[in-house]
């Protein structure tokens, strides 16, 4: 975790993309986000911005929960939530397929830049 830690620290945006797995992050991404919680009391984080990529194979509505916990945690760590993206996806690579999600991935990195 200590090489990643001071990546965040020098990164403007940061993207936290998790598939949806019952309802809820991936447990990787619930360890990545326990383990931010130096982040609360240092305010290293402060004001950097994210975006949240969250694949569901039933889409957008299913992922309430998860999109809910993560603007939380932002918030807690005074983080500013730029965009999320809910694409309907179930399979590796399947987004490959959905130039509407790819463009309005590529849009919001372009206004982050």
């Amino acid at each position: 975790m200590t090489p990643l830690y001071s990546k965040l620290g020098n990164a403007d945006v940061i993207v936290f993309g998790t598939p949806l797995y019952w309802y809820g992050p991936s447990a990787k991404m619930k360890l990545l986000v326990d383990r931010l919680r130096p982040y609360v009391e240092s305010k290293k984080l402060r004001g950097k911005k994210t975006v949240l990529v969250v694949p569901s194979e039933e889409g957008a509505e299913a992922c309430t929960l998860t999109v809910s916990m993560f603007n939380l945690s932002f918030k807690y760590l005074e983080m500013e939530l730029a965009n999320v993206l809910l694409p309907k996806a179930a399979e590796r690579a399947e987004i490959k397929g959905q130039p509407q999600v790819l463009a309005e991935a590529f849009d919001t990195g372009k206004k982050l830049v």
